[in-house]
């Protein structure tokens, strides 16, 4: 009796031993399937975001278009800006006087540049040059800001970001959206004739804090700014329009002094800034100028700074670019490279021509990588994407008119000027 009681006991643990067994196999199962589950969802490739949506679906072409600002003469046919949109598909324009002769006249080829547009898949960028002052593209029934000299020496930061306001509201009221300025420059050699009204001053900290001020005032009324000229123009008497300014001073100089504006303009989140034909041989022995310099365009702007947004050149035909001694192409493919997002070429259609056929043709010979071209587009479509860009007109004309002309703008300069 006692053996088969003992047979009985024994074989009730086995039978346990055994069903535990089998529960915790079937767990360890169970938790290994979860596991290779989870690992299978980990390796999905991720959503693809917005901007790379939008470049998978374009063609080379229209990247390469995106990488350009033009402008054009007074007497261009509209066949030509036809070309420029619908074939070029540029990215944008830069409008001169010479392209309008009153507010009626900017706001309707604005108007219609947006329309050609609107079958491509990135709105435009419309800019100008309007710093107020001597550099102005105000048409004539509106009120130009005094130079920015004027403000640095008032030095009341609420009327910089006032004159920054006004000019941005009478923008938005012609449909552009960017505007190159405001000059970030120190102003620290006297026999620079070039900027001795554009610049806020020699004070390192007033020319930033107005700098900002300004364009606080802008971006409050939804106008892109674009504050130049990164490095610094300030310390040459060499206008980079007839030649290629060299700067001999050190790498500590230049952070104490020309960078301090530029740096604090991009921790407050600056989305674009405009690159000068500076050159600096103490700090790249190259003696490129910046817009043609990694040592500028990516260690220092990109990597030092930590800037994010888009690096655009001054005008290109500038002889400080190609400097007389290389041709208009290989300085194009170099400043690329180097870190140049968006080329303005104002003036020569020929000169455009070749600019992009330049980018093809370096496309298409492997000294331009696609990666390299995303890059940018990367930029230029979150910038265009942030600022909420349209084909279509900000607001009617009767609307327009009213923001453009306004008894307030008048009073606003009268009263600077009684300072």
């Amino acid at each position: 009796m006692m053996k088969k009681i003992f047979f009985i006991i024994l074989l009730s643990i086995v039978l346990i031993f055994q069903t535990s067994c089998i529960k915790q196999n079937q767990q360890t199962q169970h938790e290994n399937e979860i596991d290779q589950t989870d690992n299978t969802v980990e390796q999905q490739p991720p959503e693809p975001s917005y901007e790379e949506k939008i470049i998978s679906s374009m063609a080379m072409d229209e990247k390469i278009g995106q990488l350009v600002i033009i402008g054009f003469a007074e007497d261009t046919p509209k066949e030509t800006l036809i070309n420029a949109i619908k074939k070029d598909k540029v990215g944008g324009f830069i409008l001169f006087r010479r392209n309008y002769s009153n507010f009626k006249s900017l706001y309707d080829l604005v108007s219609q540049l947006k329309e050609l547009n609107k079958n491509n898949s990135l709105p435009l960028f419309i800019a100008v040059d309007e710093e107020g002052g001597t550099v102005s593209r105000i048409p004539k029934e509106g009120i130009t800001m005094p130079d920015a000299k004027i403000f640095g020496t008032i030095n009341d930061l609420a009327l910089t970001e006032k004159s920054g306001s006004i000019i941005g509201k009478q923008l938005y009221s012609a449909g552009i959206n960017m505007n190159f300025a405001p000059v970030l420059d120190i102003l620290s050699r006297d026999d620079n004739t070039l900027l001795k009204r554009r610049s806020y001053g020699k004070d390192v900290d007033r020319v930033s804090a107005h700098g900002i001020s300004f364009i606080k005032g802008l971006t409050e009324e939804g106008i892109i700014p674009v504050p130049k000229h990164f490095p610094g123009h300030g310390h040459t008497k060499v206008d980079s329009h007839v030649g290629l300014p060299v700067i001999n001073i050190d790498r500590s100089i230049m952070a104490q002094r020309e960078l301090v504006p530029f740096r604090n303009a991009i921790d407050k989140g600056m989305d674009a800034i405009m690159v000068g034909h500076l050159a600096y041989p103490q700090i790249d022995p190259s003696g490129k100028p910046a817009t043609r310099s990694k040592v500028f365009l990516t260690d220092i702007l990109r990597k030092e700074l930590g800037f994010k947004g888009i690096a655009i050149s001054d005008e290109i035909e500038m002889i400080g670019f190609a400097n007389g001694e290389d041709s208009i192409e290989d300085a194009v493919i170099e400043s690329f490279n180097a870190g140049i997002d968006v080329f303005v070429i104002g003036h020569t259609a020929e000169i455009q021509e070749r600019v992009l056929k330049a980018l093809k043709d370096g496309v298409s010979t492997g000294l331009i990588t696609e990666e390299r071209i995303n890059e940018s587009l990367i930029r230029i479509v979150q910038i265009k994407r942030k600022y909420n860009l349209s084909d279509e007109m900000n607001v009617d004309f009767e609307t327009a008119c009213e923001l453009f002309t306004n008894e307030e703008y008048r009073s606003f300069v009268e009263d600077i000027k009684r300072r």
